[in-house]
């Protein structure tokens, strides 16, 4: 009884559907017309998301190490860290900088001088830092996917009516065939959305970690939603126009771990470009738009699609907080001349680590070499006098 009510409420038509349709419209006894149905796309879309994480693990491997390698991207040497309990203790609960006196307190409790202690810190601190090559090739997985994609995308949407006139999303709705290549472009999309999903704690974290997690939870929520209610032409809108992009930021920092500044500023102006096109004006001025006022001149108003567009707009919130970062990045080129730094990616504690850990290797050189030349003067000092003595003897 529970279980019925459970179903019949959050499956009410009064919630989903506008006013004169039925979750019969939704069916299709005609074999040439194909209507969606969520059991047609959720354990699909998990298992092909599993199919891609098992072709990007085996594509980096043979593919695209090799070639950063060749492009000259460093393959970082393990750090080797003798364990200590206590250090280990005192860095899971602050993994930043400690103070001199916990540093002090540190050395005491392990019988290590306090240079030591720092530099375990420090090294310890680098291996939670992802290496170039990581972040190499998790970008070039964004990028031929996102690249593959978009390129799909406008071959399949060319010839639809609704990617020129975007009322065409909405005229005789619900009962609008899904074409074979608009079900397995949807399928792919959410596809990655899953395998995204599924390694959100093994990619190394950005900047914008908060904001990428919204970004693939609203988003598998927004193509859920448009597949079960059958808005998928507005769907495939929002896939292409994020597609159009995205690439061209995976490339450009390709680029930038390959050590290659000239082709990544290229690829960041391109970027730019194509973002402030496809998030900025086609996205907010053409599929906001549609979703939230030309839909309204053929159907009536109802609950599920304000939730709807509600999300939408949760992505142009991001879309504006991510500019306000880029526009960043775009200050940076004109006052130091080059791009420095991506605010999108990695936090400035982590790269400055790189600089720290650097730093540090010359401190430990210099205090070899101070240590050194320290006994090589005694030696000379003991030396001299033991001749003087001997000197001083014979006379």
């Amino acid at each position: 009884m529970a279980s019925r009510w459970i179903h019949e409420t959050l499956w009410s038509e009064w919630f989903w559907l506008p006013d004169g349709t039925n979750w019969e419209d939704f069916k299709s006894d005609d074999p040439s017309v194909h209507l969606p149905n969520l059991h047609d796309m959720f354990l699909p879309s998990i298992l092909v998301g599993l199919l891609l994480l098992i072709f990007r693990y085996f594509n980096e491997r043979l593919v695209v190490i090799p070639i950063a390698k060749k492009l000259g991207v460093k393959v970082r040497t393990p750090y080797v860290l003798v364990p200590n309990h206590a250090l280990e203790e005192a860095y899971s609960k602050n993994s930043r900088e400690k103070n001199a006196d916990i540093i002090k307190g540190l050395a005491k409790k392990t019988c290590m001088s306090a240079r030591e202690v720092e530099r375990w810190l420090r090294k310890r601190s680098q291996k939670d830092v992802p290496s170039a090559m990581q972040k190499f090739t998790e970008c070039s997985w964004h990028f031929i996917f996102y690249s593959s994609m978009f390129v799909y995308g406008m071959v399949i949407l060319w010839k639809k009516s609704w990617f020129w006139e975007t009322k065409h999303c909405w005229i005789n709705w619900p009962r609008q065939h899904v074409d074979r290549d608009v079900y397995w472009y949807y399928l792919l999309e959410m596809a990655f959305y899953w395998s995204l999903t599924f390694t959100v704690l093994i990619d190394h974290k950005r900047k914008d970690f908060t904001e990428m997690v919204v970004h693939h939870f609203v988003t598998l929520m927004l193509m859920f939603f448009s597949y079960g209610l059958n808005f998928i032409r507005v769907g495939t809108l929002v896939l292409v126009v994020h597609d159009a992009s995205d690439f061209w930021m995976a490339a450009a920092k390709m680029a930038k771990y390959s050590k290659h500044q000239s082709t990544c500023e290229g690829c960041f102006v391109m970027f730019v470009i194509t973002w402030i096109i496809s998030r900025l004006i086609i996205y907010p001025f053409r599929v906001i738009y549609t979703s939230l006022i030309e839909i309204y001149y053929i159907l009536p108003w109802f609950i599920s699609h304000a939730f709807f567009n509600l999300l939408l707009l949760v992505l142009q919130v991001l879309h504006i907080i991510w500019s306000y970062m880029i526009f960043r990045i775009l200050l940076q080129k004109f006052q130091h001349g080059a791009l420095k730094k991506d605010v999108r990616s990695d936090s400035e504690s982590q790269e400055s680590d790189d600089v720290d850990e650097n730093e540090d290797d010359k401190k430990d050189d210099t205090e070899k070499k101070n240590h050194m030349n320290d006994n090589s003067t005694r030696m000379t000092t003991r030396m001299t006098t033991r001749a003087r003595s001997q000197q001083k003897g014979t006379m």
